[in-house]
């Protein structure tokens, strides 16, 4: 059997780990041995269940820094994001590379995919196993096929010469300070920045061309994704009205949410996994019930008027999927895109996480059949789950790697870590 490498690095909620679920399935039925290692752990069976998993901590940083305060709104490309959120300062980053290096000479795998792991994909670039690249569309920058471009520049940001230029000396900046560090831990020097997500042979894009935060890819297959399946199912409110799910983290205007909420004739259930019991109990009898408890989004779908989120991928893909209309509360800057992505297209509203009041978009949402309209032609636009052949395209892929199956048990020799 081979030896197979998932890796989560990045971000903080568990739609990371909902992106790896099919793959690694996959990747069972076939006879691999799967090792994961997550950047969180404590949540890791509410999405994987019982699968027969080699868990293991990822290196990640833990600490906040200067950079990390930065403000995401000024970010104009991936080289900025990397920049300022994810790369730290030369010694932590050296640090990190020689424990994701230590990590994949005790796997041994003949292959790794990385979900949103740059720093883990940094470390690899001269590891001799196969690298898959999976993700949604803001975690997969897009490559250029002329590494004289600037390097994924994001859907806002100006097309002017001036920009271009400074997104280039931006990407020579990082380049810079990559190949530095590459240098100290004895690996040769990226081309071009383009190259870090470049060495992957493949890519499982986990998601659909129509809401691609980054616009749909010429010549790429996506695989779109499958909800989470859990067995609780949600328990509405009593009483008539609309049947309104949310699904949060705690921020500042919750309860001004929660509030406007109540003014109005909605039932809500809002799962809010972060919130503190009293947040919880406060809202106990209401008409807006908070719960902290994942509901099987399937059946959630399947009986709500509208939707609340941040704008999440996992989220948005499942609701768009269902041709359910969605009012979007960024708080990221990746969040943002998405929630633009569904905007432009009709089938939602979008707020700010500081609002003082949310009124006035509860009423759109309310008052304005159109979205409802939109939201069920974006849904005719997407091929089912299952008609997008993704658990195909991932079993084609790991069977064009080379590697053993099931019935031979040779293992790879991975030197230099």
């Amino acid at each position: 059997m081979a030896r197979l490498l998932f890796i989560w690095e990045q971000g903080s909620n568990l739609g990371h780990l909902s992106l790896l679920k099919m793959p690694i399935s996959v990747a069972l039925e076939m006879g691999h041995e799967v090792f994961l290692a997550a950047r969180e752990l404590q949540d890791v069976k509410s999405v994987l269940g019982d699968m027969p998993i080699a868990y293991l901590q990822a290196p990640v940083q833990r600490s906040e820094n200067a950079a990390l305060a930065a403000d995401p709104t000024q970010f104009l490309s991936y080289t900025h994001l990397l920049s300022k959120q994810v790369f730290p300062a030369d010694d932590a980053l050296e640090v990190l590379l020689r424990a994701w290096k230590t990590l994949f000479g005790m796997v041994n795998p003949h292959a790794v995919l990385f979900e949103h792991s740059p720093i883990a994909l940094l470390a690899a670039k001269s590891c001799p196993f196969a690298k898959i690249l999976v993700g949604w569309g803001f975690t997969v920058p897009p490559i250029s096929r002329n590494p004289e471009e600037p390097f994924a520049p994001f859907p806002t940001t100006p097309r002017t010469p001036e920009v271009r230029t400074a997104l280039l000396n931006d990407d020579a900046a990082l380049l810079w300070k990559l190949n530095r560090i590459l240098a100290r831990v004895g690996d040769s020097p990226l081309s071009n920045v383009h190259d870090l997500y470049g060495q992957a042979e493949h890519t499982f894009l986990m998601t659909w061309p129509e809401i691609d935060a980054f616009g749909p890819r010429l010549g790429q297959r996506y695989l779109g994704i499958e909800s989470i399946h859990v067995d609780r199912v949600p328990v509405w409110p009593a009483g008539e009205g609309p049947r309104v799910f949310g699904y949060l983290q705690m921020f500042p205007a919750l309860e001004q949410l929660v509030k406007d909420l109540l003014a109005t004739p909605v039932r809500a259930l809002l799962v809010v996994r972060n919130a503190p019991p009293a947040v919880v109990q406060a809202c106990a009898g209401t008409r807006v019930q908070i719960t902290t408890e994942i509901l099987d989004m399937r059946r959630v779908v399947q009986e709500a008027d509208w939707v609340i989120s941040h704008g999440n991928h996992s989220t948005v893909a499942t609701v768009c999927a269902a041709g359910v209309p969605q009012l979007l509360i960024p708080r990221h800057q990746e969040q943002l895109f998405q929630s633009l992505k569904l905007v432009q297209q009709g089938c939602a509203a979008m707020v700010f996480q500081d609002q003082t009041a949310f009124s006035n978009a509860i009423q759109v949402m309310l008052t304005q059949p159109a979205l409802k309209t939109n939201a069920i032609r974006l849904q005719n636009s997407m091929l089912p789950f299952e008609a997008m052949g993704g658990k195909e395209m991932v079993r084609e892929t790991l069977g064009k790697q080379g590697l053993p199956n099931a019935n031979n048990s040779s293992t790879v020799n991975h030197t230099g870590y």
